[in-house]
Order: C-alpha cells, then sequence, then structure tokens
C-alpha cells in the first residue's frame, strides 16, 4: 500500500513549482480550472487513505506545494465540489480518448459502448476512489448532485455518439443510458476482478436490453400528447432544452 502512495505521489510532484506561480497570477476561469483539474489529480492519491474532504485536499496541497487554504477554496462545498470536479475531469479525459480513437467505432450502439468502457478504463487506477465518491453520491442530502452528475455523463456520452435528437427523444435516450451506465457501474465497483470481456459482456446485455425500450413505449408516447409536453418542459427547466433548440 505505501509503495502504491509513493508511486503515486511521483507523478504528482513535478506539478509543483508550476502550480504555484500560476497561482500568484491573476486568476481567470481558465487557470482556475487547469489547477482545480491538477488538485483534483493530486486528490486521487490520496482518497483512498483520507476520503473526499479536506485531509485529503490538504495532502494535495502539500504534494503541489501550495498553501492548503489556496486548495479549499477552490472546493468551496467539500467532498461534494471535489467530487463533482472528479467527474467532469474524467468525461473530459473520456472525450479526449475516444477523439484519439482511429479508426472511431461505426454506429450509434458501438460508439455509445465505447464511451462506456473508455470512461471504466480511465477510472480503474482510482477505482477506491471512485467507489468512495458513489458512497457519498449516494446519500440522500447529495441526491441532486448524484443525478446531476449522472446526467452529464450520459449526456456527453450522447453528443460525441453525434446525437441531435430533440422533445422526448433527447430525454428518453439520456434516461435510458442513465440506468444502463449506472448497472455497468455498480457491476464494474462490485467486481474488481471482473476481466476486461466481463464488463463489455455485461454492458452490452444491458444495451440490448435498453433497445427494446423505445420500441415498447411508442405508443405510450403517442397518446400521451399534452402530458409528454408538460413533462418536456419540465425536464427543460431541470436539465436545460437540447443546446441546438435554443435561440440565440
Amino acid at each position: 500500500m505505501d509503495k502504491m502512495r509513493n508511486n503515486a505521489e511521483s507523478v504528482v510532484l513535478g506539478l509543483g513549482d508550476a502550480l504555484v506561480f500560476a497561482y500568484k497570477m491573476p486568476m481567470d476561469s481558465e487557470k482556475q480550472h487547469a489547477i482545480r483539474q491538477a488538485v483534483l489529480r493530486a486528490m486521487l492519491v490520496h482518497v483512498p487513505f483520507d476520503g473526499w474532504g479536506a485531509a485529503a485536499m490538504s495532502a494535495a496541497a502539500a504534494d503541489l506545494g501550495m498553501a492548503e487554504d489556496a486548495v479549499l477554496v477552490l472546493f468551496p462545498q467539500g467532498a461534494a465540489d471535489a467530487i463533482d470536479g472528479f467527474v467532469a475531469m474524467s468525461d473530459d479525459d473520456m472525450a479526449r480518448d475516444f477523439a484519439a480513437l482511429t479508426p472511431p467505432p461505426q454506429g450509434v450502439t458501438a460508439t455509445i459502448k465505447t464511451l462506456v468502457m473508455l470512461k471504466l478504463a480511465g477510472a480503474e487506477p482510482h477505482r477506491q476512489a471512485v467507489a468512495e465518491a458513489l458512497k457519498i453520491l449516494s446519500r440522500p442530502h447529495h441526491a441532486g448532485l448524484g443525478m446531476r452528475v449522472l446526467y452529464r455523463t450520459v449526456d456527453r456520452m450522447w453528443r460525441l455518439a453525434g446525437d441531435r435528437s430533440v422533445d422526448w427523444n433527447f430525454y428518453s435516450k439520456r434516461a435510458i443510458l442513465a440506468g444502463v451506465y449506472s448497472a455497468t457501474l455498480a457491476y464494474w465497483v462490485a467486481r474488481p476482478g471482473a476481466s476486461h470481456e466481463d464488463i463489455e459482456r455485461f454492458l452490452t446485455h444491458r444495451l440490448r436490453e435498453a433497445m427494446f425500450v423505445p420500441k415498447m413505449t411508442a405508443p405510450a408516447r403517442k397518446a400521451a400528447g399534452k402530458a409528454v409536453g408538460g413533462g418536456m418542459r419540465m425536464a427543460g427547466r431541470i436539465f436545460g432544452r437540447p443546446p441546438w433548440t435554443r435561440s440565440s
């Protein structure tokens, strides 16, 4: 365990001087975002031992040569902000890895499957940190945050898959993928010894099951009429309208 900590710490120590210099300069949103990501990556070394709270943030500050207060102020809501930032950062990593694929997967189902597997592959070195994050997000007072970060992830996947749907389809696709991804993530966390093939097989089965949902719900969607429209407006207020339907 100590060896794992030492090896992981060596990855982030070189960032210290650059981050201290950057932090002393006038802060803009881009610079703050870069510093937050560096701190989060440094935190991941400590989360398995210290959790997602102030202890891991303080340890990351020490690793990076930053003042503890300078790190804590980046996450005013503590663990909740850190987890939110971690999920967003892992979504960015997934998108970067997907863009690097040559050739890219063909077809929507293959693309979604690839994106989920990339997301899990990126999380593999931080499995325990992910498990700790899920425990926190499962608490009732963090239910809203859990729903937001899940929606953000599946929305990113659908965008990368080229989705341009509107109205009911926009939200139903994300709701269905949220169920598929959540089930696969839970399987991945619960079975650390599962092979890549095992996880892919589980995901494939969930995706096949999900393919039947639009067919089963088509009559209900047609009959719902005005009720669906009201639900759409409510979903739009919660999650935002599809960006390509917004007026400039």
